[in-house]
């Protein structure tokens, strides 16, 4: 079985709306989920008693008032029934081949996210037969699969002590320290963007004073500083595994995959920075020289192509 667990914002004006389309859908999943929300914003606990699910309440904020994740997981953890859990961001509709990936995962330890969807909604989600399948067809037309680093669910077991720093929720850069904080700990990570539909509800950053605040603030800043070293920002390019409809898999050998691998390196395995650094500076002038030679080769090709449609003129 698993346990989601997530801190809503406040449930008023477009978030009212896109918070419960995600938690409704979440109570749709089969085998059903065990749910916790966890935080004081407005409109939580109404929401968790209406359908039925785990409050906890008293979670330790910022300065800010903004809810701080150690805390969250501590009280997940504190909370759950299960040794299987998800943190899965309160705007994002989940459908059924949600819980089919995770069945697919033999692994005894592996740490799953993936890429989102982002699509516009503005009415209330109803769950009327078909509606997956009318939801998907939706996203297909209208939505657009967003980059790299947007992950807003993950799913991880057993219970990972990740000894994350004070990193606020809903700002920048905690994210991508978990992916790779599960790969310093050496916990497979999954990528299964190919097989779950994890779709975000497009929205506003209102709830804490717009755009700029939530990515540029004081607040965003600490928890870059928080992270320490750039190369620590990790996604679903430094997965081990992919998820796909034949189960799990290892990812090409690319050669831009391998720069990444020497490039982080470091963080993953400090004791070999001294011997790494050398290596890196050689394959990335190997790759600037090949990438100049190519495009001199093209330019060539090019001027080639254009100097012999001349004599082909002139001769007639």
């Amino acid at each position: 079985m698993l346990t989601i667990f997530t801190t809503p914002k406040a449930f008023k004006g477009q978030f009212a709306l896109i918070q419960e389309n995600a938690i409704a859908s979440w109570t749709k999943l089969k085998p059903k989920c065990e749910i916790i929300l966890i935080g004081d914003d407005f409109g939580t606990a109404k929401i968790a008693n209406k359908y039925k699910l785990i409050h906890v309440s008293g979670v330790a904020t910022n300065k800010f008032g903004t809810p701080l994740l150690p805390d969250i997981f501590k009280k997940a953890y504190r909370h759950t029934k299960f040794n299987k859990l998800a943190y899965v961001n309160c705007d994002i509709i989940l459908t059924s081949d949600f819980t089919d990936a995770i069945k697919q995962i033999k692994l005894t330890k592996f740490f799953l996210t993936g890429r989102r969807w982002n699509l516009d909604f503005k009415s209330k989600l109803e769950f009327k037969n078909g509606w997956q399948e009318k939801l998907k067809r939706r996203v297909l037309k209208e939505g657009r699969l967003d980059r790299f680093g947007a992950n807003d669910y993950f799913v991880f077991t057993p219970k990972i002590d990740f000894e994350m720093p004070d990193f606020a929720l809903g700002r920048t850069a905690w994210d991508n320290w978990l992916v790779y904080k599960a790969r310093y700990l050496k916990i497979p990570v999954v990528d299964a963007t190919d097989v779950i539909w994890a779709i975000h509800q497009k929205h506003d950053y209102s709830h804490a004073g717009g755009y700029q605040q939530v990515w540029h603030g004081p607040e965003s800043q600490r928890n870059q500083e928080l992270v320490r070293d750039r190369r620590k920002f990790f996604n679903v390019k430094d997965a081990n595994y992919l998820l796909t409809k034949n189960g799990l898999k290892k990812p090409k050998l690319t050669f831009s995959r391998l720069v990444r691998k020497i490039e982080t390196a470091p963080v993953l395995t400090p004791k070999i920075t001294p011997i790494i650094y050398p290596l890196i500076f050689s394959i990335k002038m190997f790759k600037f020289i090949r990438d100049k030679n190519l495009s001199f080769a093209q330019n060539l090709d090019s001027r080639s192509a254009r100097i012999k449609q001349s004599f082909s003129s002139n001769k007639t």
